[in-house]
């Protein structure tokens, strides 16, 4: 999981999101952990730039505290910056535009 790396535009300064912190921890801790190629898990297909996770174990793994990122993931949802798909079990995360974030073709 952390082998390789993601790129990170330096106009993302501009970003309506770069000042709330919260909001900015979520959405590069989702572009870190999201697949960068396809996957199964356990029968579904996870695609580039999907994660399956739950807001408890993004909490966990960011260090916040599960209504901020409730809060930060609604606003990302907000500006069409991701889409959820829940179950009673887990989350799909879908980054929407992670493969402009992550372009292969355009990385030095």
């Amino acid at each position: 999981m952390h082998r390789g790396f993601i790129t990170l535009h330096r106009k993302i300064v501009d970003w309506e999101w770069y000042s709330d912190v919260n909001v900015f921890r979520v959405f590069t801790h989702l572009i870190l952990t999201a697949n960068w190629e396809p996957k199964k898990w356990k029968g579904e297909l996870v695609s580039r730039g999907q994660k399956i996770t739950s807001i408890q174990h993004i909490a966990q793994e960011t260090g916040l505290t599960p209504q901020s990122v409730r809060t930060a993931i609604e606003k990302l949802k907000l500006t069409g910056e991701l889409t959820t798909k829940s179950t009673n079990k887990y989350t799909v995360v879908t980054l929407i535009n992670y493969d402009f974030y992550q372009d292969k073709e355009k990385q030095l």
